[in-house]
């Protein structure tokens, strides 16, 4: 009809100038008018019969979709796909024969509690009378009266069947590792043989009943290739085969152990990928535990046993001879311990400290603050004229070049670090430690020296000493600062000591440390004490001999004094772990320590945290001091479900 209309108005316009030009050049206006009135009588003509045509058109139009209007509410209403017309509130105002056939509930709560009519668009996953929908969900928009919801529910069950069974059968690749291979052949005691045999046979059981695959590739080490849902069985076991490995006999006190990487990944070659990586933080949390890397989540079985003392120096002479070439070849050397340094830090800093001088290198420690622990030793430093010795960050920022070396000691998590940002600018980075690994360790060390097994860093770094090359001669201080943060950590030599220990605090004694300057370097103002005292008056004690208490908000050096309470708490009849949390500006710190009958670390690892089965630590942002001890508490009722008690 438009190009009907454009047509008229053109014959219109011819007509109105050829009457014009009539007028004008022959001076004929009766018939210049005379053909303009005939065109217009034309067009009044054409213009009614155009539009009587459109009016026809129109009716016929109206009259196909009408009857089309039929035709689809008689299609929604047969279709098999169930479909409703609901409310805001879920009142259901109208549904189709396949909707009826599926409920016949007033309301679409009663089938799907997650409905939210608030929500324009939104797909659910409901599962109902056995079958799996994916519900469409769309508001529909009215004028001048109340909305509605449409829903339309699509039957998935038999595709989601599908999914489930490629996620239950889809292939994950494990890695087994007896981690303490070497120590039983060492053994002399040990039947070897027998024993490995033994583990084969445990390994080829395990793999027998779940269906699974297994080959071993190594002396000690197999790979296991198994079905998700078997892995899903292993973990609702706990992973009973590391108990079954402490049970077999190898005639001696040694004990089997056994460590077990799982990767969980779409692919297969990946999934052997993150087994290996699994299986790396399995062994630098201690091994004799099971580490499953799912994507970038991991999660942790076993692990609560108190490892043997080390008895082979290989790993210490190793790598103080590449520490040493290290040192000779590089620029200077910057040292930085974790946050909030302790003695063990400190006397472990001084200690690389006279190794980095002992080559010839300038070496730094990187401190953020000095608190209470530290503060004696850090100024007997300053009096000897080595204040220049210990800088901030920010100095070391602008001293380090990519050729400088960067040694962490007494810690392994970026995170936790006095100044993370340092990481990032050199390459050659050295770790020093002997807590548990955690997730989110420094996984881009140049060397690496990590024993869960040693006392503390300094006894570490004491060993490290001695092999570095013949005539190290570490000062009287250090050997004094070194002690003192072995003695800490052991409460006194109270726990986790094993020879070695004693033989890195015979050496450190007869080079000069002096057991007076130790014991003050451990010495409280009055103050502090009574604080301290506090904390411990107004702890609350579980019946699992579990102390928690809390120090007050805006208490000078609250979370020294969270640990040193902590400490107090243990020497208390009954008591066998302890807890104090401390509320700062940004986050509520958590101290932990125990006798080792129940892992501290196991249960502030459930909040993010680490550290060693006897000392550990956390700190939770975000969270008031009442929500932290209920994320507490409800961490040790797991572990305590997990592991009963004796």
């Amino acid at each position: 009809m438009k190009q009907y209309s454009g047509i008229l108005i053109a014959f219109g316009v011819l007509l109105a100038l050829g009457a014009g030009a009539i007028a004008l050049f022959t001076k004929q206006y009766r018939l210049a008018l005379a053909v303009l009135g005939v065109g217009l009588i034309w067009l009044g003509v054409m213009t009614a019969l155009l539009t009587g045509i459109a009016k026809r058109q129109q009716s016929k139009m109206d009259s196909v979709f009408r009857e089309n209007e039929s035709a689809v509410a008689s299609l929604v209403q047969n279709i098999s796909i169930p479909c409703a017309i609901l409310d805001l509130s879920g009142r259901i105002t109208w549904r189709n024969n396949a909707f009826a056939a599926l409920t016949d509930s007033n309301n679409v709560h009663d089938i799907a509690p997650e409905f939210d009519g608030s929500h324009p668009i939104r797909v659910l996953q409901v599962e109902y009378n056995g079958s799996n929908y994916q519900v469409m969900h769309m508001l529909v928009q009215r004028e001048h009266e109340r909305q509605l919801v449409l829903e339309y529910w699509l039957d998935r069950t038999e595709a989601a069947h599908y999914q489930r069974l490629y996620t239950e059968q889809r292939p994950y690749v494990a890695m087994i590792f007896v981690d303490n291979y070497e120590e039983l052949l060492s053994d002399a005691q040990v039947h070897s043989t027998a024993v490995l045999a033994e583990v084969e046979r445990l390994i080829g059981d395990l793999s027998k009943r779940l269906g699974g695959l297994y080959r071993r590739y190594d002396n000690g080490r197999f790979l296991l290739i198994l079905e998700s849902k078997q892995l899903q069985q292993l973990e609702q076991e706990r992973f009973a085969i590391l108990e079954q490995a402490h049970h077999i006999d190898t005639g001696s006190a040694a004990a089997v152990s056994l460590s077990i990487g799982f990767g969980i990944a779409p692919r297969l070659a990946q999934s052997e990928t993150d087994a290996r990586r699994a299986m790396e933080l399995a062994l630098g949390r201690g091994g004799d535990q099971v580490v499953v890397k799912d994507g970038t989540d991991y999660r942790f079985y076993g692990g609560k046993r108190q490892h043997d003392a080390r008895q082979s120096r290989v790993k210490a002479r190793l790598f103080s001879k590449a520490l040493f070439q290290l040192f000779e070849n590089s620029g200077d050397i910057f040292i930085m311990g974790h946050k909030n340094s302790d003695m063990d830090c400190l006397g472990a800093a001084l200690g690389v400290m006279t190794c980095a001088n002992h080559v010839g290198a300038h070496a730094y420690i990187v401190l953020d603050a000095v608190n209470t622990t530290i503060e004696d030793a850090v100024h007997t430093l300053e009096r000897s004229g080595a204040a220049s010795l210990i800088i901030e960050p920010s100095q070391a920022a602008e001293m380090m070049k990519p050729n400088s070396v960067l040694v962490v000691v007494d810690t392994q998590r970026a995170s936790n670090t006095v100044a993370p940002e340092l990481l990032k600018l050199t390459e050659h980075i050295v770790l020093i430690d002997h807590h548990r690994r955690n997730a989110d360790y420094i996984d881009n060390a140049t060397l690496h020296y990590l024993e869960t097994r040693a006392s503390s860093a300094s006894e570490m770094v004491t060993e490290v000493m001695q092999y570095f090359a013949d005539n190290v001669k570490p000062a009287a201080f250090t050997c004094s600062a070194l002690l003192a943060g072995i003695t800490v950590d052991t409460k006194q030599f109270a726990f986790n000591v094993g020879s070695r220990t004693f033989d890195a605090a015979g050496y450190l004694r007869r080079n000069g440390a002096d057991l007076s300057s130790v014991k003050m370097m451990f010495q409280n103002d009055f103050s502090s004490y009574v604080r301290c005292a506090n904390v411990v008056e107004r702890a609350t004690i579980r019946k699992s001999g579990i102390a928690i208490s809390v120090v007050e908000k805006n208490t000078p050096d609250a979370m020294l004094l969270a640990a040193q309470a902590a400490d107090e708490l243990l020497g208390i009849r009954s008591i066998y772990a302890a807890f104090v949390l401390a509320e700062t500006d940004e986050q509520v710190a958590i101290s932990g320590r125990s006798y080792g009958q129940i892992n501290v670390q196991m249960i502030l690892e459930k909040l993010g945290g680490g550290g060693h089965l006897t000392m550990a630590g956390a700190q939770l942002k975000g969270v008031t001091v009442e929500e932290a001890i209920e994320r507490l508490e409800a961490a040790i009722d797991e572990y305590e479900r997990e592991t009963p008690q004796q």
